[in-house]
C-alpha cells in the first residue's frame, strides 16, 4: 500500500478527503492527516510517507513552504496540492517546485480523486519517479519555432458559471471553449489554444510581422471573446505578453497574471498588454503594501478600522499630483478586484452597470473630486462586503442540515466539521443551530443516523452491524444502546418486528 499524508487547516478538507472513495480498493493507506505545515514537517522527518496532499494556504508554514522544507530534508514524497479555482499563480509555483499535479477542493469528488489515483498508479508508482517539471512544460508545449504571444483568458465569475454549467466542466464548458476557439481560422495557421486551468485557457499566437502584430493579436483575441459571448454567454478577461520564445513561457505567464488582474477594471471582456501596464507592473508589489491595511480591514469587517486605514489613504493622496493619485486610486481598484478573486466574490456585481475604472477615474478633474469619489466609492465597497456577509449566513443551517444529510455516515462528522464547512465560529453555529432546529446538533445527527438506520432494516438484509457502520457509529454496541434508548426497542427487535408486519 503506498502511504498517505493528508495536510490541511480545514477539518472539512481533511474528513472529506479520508471519507470520498475507498482509499485501500486504490491501492493507498492514509497513515495520517495534519493540520499544519510543521505538524506535517516534523511527521515527515520520522515517518517514509509515499504521498503526500497539501493545501497551498495555511497559517504558519503553508504548503510551499512545507515543500521546500521537505525537499531540504531529502525526503520528498510525490506532491499533490489542493487549490482553490483563483489559484493559478500558486500552482505554478508548486509545479515549479515539483508537485505532480493539483486537486481543486470546489470539485472534490469521488471520480476526480479516483482518477487522480489510478495516473499516478500508472505515471509513478508502477513505472518509476519522473523527473520534476513545471506546469508550463506538463500541459503547454510551444513549438520550437520562432516568437509567440501568450495570451491567457480567465472567465469571469468563473464560481457562477460552474453552477451554470454543473459537475462536468471538461466537457460541458472547457471543451466547448477550446473547440469554438479551434474553428477560427488564425488560431491553428498561426497558433493554437489550451487548458492552462480550470477557470482559464492558453493561447499562443506565432509573430510574423513584429509591426503588425500587436494589432493582429489583439483582434484575435477579440474575436475569441465574442465568439464565447455569442455561443456560451461567457465573458472572459485577456492579458497579453510581449513576444516570446518557447523557453520563455513562464515568465510571459507571469506577465499574463498581473495582466488579468488589470483587465478586471475594464469591465466585462477586458484586454490588457504588457506594452501598455509594463510601468504599473513594475511597482505593483509596491502599491500592494500600501493597499494591504485598508482592505485587510474591509474584508474583515472592521469598519472602525476600514475608517481609519481610508482616512489616512485619503490624505496621503492629497500630497499627490492629480496625475499620481490617480494612479494609485487604480492600484487600490486594482487589488480590490483581486481580491474580490481571493474570496470568490464577484467584483463586476459591485454596482448593476459596467464600470470602465480607466475612464471613471481618468474623468476627475481634482484631488478633491477624487477624493470625494474614493470615499463614496470605498463606503459602498464595506455595505457590498456586509451584506455578502450577511447572505452567507442567511442560508448556513440550511446548508448544515444538507452537508449532514450527505456526510452523516462519516464517523469522525462532529459539530466542529459542519462548523467548519459553513464558516462559523463553533459556538455560534451550535448556538444558531440548536435555535433554527429546535434542537442540538448532537441530537439531530443521532435522529438522522438513526432514520437511515431503520430505512437500511426496512428495505435490505444488511446485518446490523454493517448497518451500524453506514450510518456512521465506529462500535455496533454504541449503536445497540443509542438505538434502544432512542427508539425504545433494540435494533433486532425492530427488525423482527417489522418482519412479522
Amino acid at each position: 500500500m503506498n502511504r498517505v499524508l493528508i495536510v490541511d487547516d480545514e477539518t472539512i478538507v481533511r474528513v472529506t478527503l479520508r471519507s470520498l472513495i475507498d482509499w485501500e480498493a486504490n491501492g493507498y493507506t492514509i497513515i495520517k492527516d495534519c493540520m499544519s505545515g510543521q505538524q506535517a514537517l516534523d511527521y515527515l522527518k520520522e515517518t517514509p510517507v509515499d504521498l503526500l496532499i497539501t493545501d497551498m494556504k495555511m497559517p504558519g508554514m503553508d504548503g510551499l513552504e512545507l515543500m521546500e522544507a521537505v525537499s531540504r530534508e531529502g525526503k520528498t514524497p510525490v506532491t499533490l496540492v489542493l487549490s482553490g479555482y483563483n489559484e493559478f499563480e500558486l500552482v505554478r509555483e508548486a509545479f515549479r517546485k515539483g508537485a505532480y499535479d493539483y486537486l481543486l477542493k470546489s470539485d472534490l469528488n469521488a471520480r476526480s480523486l479516483t482518477a487522480m489515483l489510478k495516473k499516478l498508479n500508472q505515471d509513478i508508482f508502477k513505472g518509476g519517479r519522473p523527473e520534476k517539471y513545471s506546469l508550463e512544460s506538463k500541459r503547454i508545449q510551444l513549438p520550437k519555432d520562432g516568437q509567440y504571444s501568450i495570451v491567457l483568458f480567465e472567465i469571469r465569475d468563473f464560481k457562477r458559471q460552474t453552477a451554470r454549467f454543473g459537475e462536468d466542466l471538461d466537457e460541458r464548458l472547457e471543451k466547448p471553449m477550446l473547440e469554438l476557439a479551434r474553428q477560427i481560422p488564425r488560431v491553428g495557421a498561426k497558433g493554437g489554444i489550451v487548458k492552462a486551468y480550470p477557470s482559464q485557457l492558453l493561447l499562443y499566437y506565432k509573430v510574423t510581422d513584429e509591426i503588425q502584430y500587436p494589432a493582429a493579436v489583439q483582434a484575435l483575441v477579440r474575436q475569441i471573446q465574442a465568439v464565447w459571448r455569442d455561443y456560451m454567454n461567457l465573458e472572459v478577461l485577456a492579458g497579453i505578453s510581449v513576444p516570446v520564445s518557447g523557453s520563455q513561457i513562464d515568465e510571459a505567464l507571469g506577465q499574463d497574471i498581473r495582466l488579468l488582474k488589470w483587465s478586471a477594471l475594464y469591465g466585462a471582456y477586458g484586454v490588457s498588454t504588457f506594452g501598455d501596464f509594463e510601468s504599473r507592473i513594475q511597482v505593483m508589489d509596491e502599491e500592494k503594501d500600501r493597499c494591504i491595511p485598508l482592505l485587510t480591514a474591509l474584508f474583515s469587517g472592521d469598519q472602525v478600522g476600514a475608517d481609519t486605514e481610508k482616512q489616512d489613504f485619503l490624505t496621503k493622496l492629497e500630497k499627490l499630483s492629480l496625475e499620481e493619485a490617480k494612479e494609485r486610486c487604480l492600484h487600490l481598484v486594482c487589488q480590490l478586484a483581486d481580491k474580490f478573486r481571493e474570496y470568490e466574490l464577484d467584483f463586476s456585481a459591485l454596482f448593476p452597470e459596467e464600470v470602465n475604472y480607466f475612464e471613471k477615474i481618468g474623468r476627475l478633474g481634482s484631488i478633491g473630486e477624487l477624493n470625494l469619489w474614493l470615499n463614496n466609492y470605498i463606503r459602498w465597497v464595506s455595505h457590498h462586503l456586509e451584506m455578502a456577509r450577511e447572505n452567507k449566513q442567511a442560508d448556513v443551517i440550511e446548508r448544515a442540515q444538507r452537508f449532514l444529510a450527505d456526510n452523516f455516515a462519516n464517523q469522525e462528522l462532529t459539530l466542529r466539521v459542519a462548523a467548519d464547512y459553513v464558516g462559523l465560529n463553533e459556538k455560534y453555529f451550535s448556538s444558531k443551530f440548536t435555535k433554527e432546529t429546535g434542537m442540538t446538533f448532537s441530537v439531530y445527527l443521532t435522529r438522522l443516523r438513526l432514520q437511515k438506520a431503520q430505512q437500511l432494516m426496512d428495505t435490505t438484509d444488511l446485518k446490523v452491524y454493517e448497518i451500524s457502520d453506514r450510518v456512521g457509529y465506529n462500535s455496533v454496541e454504541h449503536f445497540n444502546r443509542t438505538f434502544k434508548k432512542n427508539l425504545g426497542i433494540s435494533p433486532s427487535e425492530y427488525r423482527k418486528s417489522g418482519k412479522k408486519r
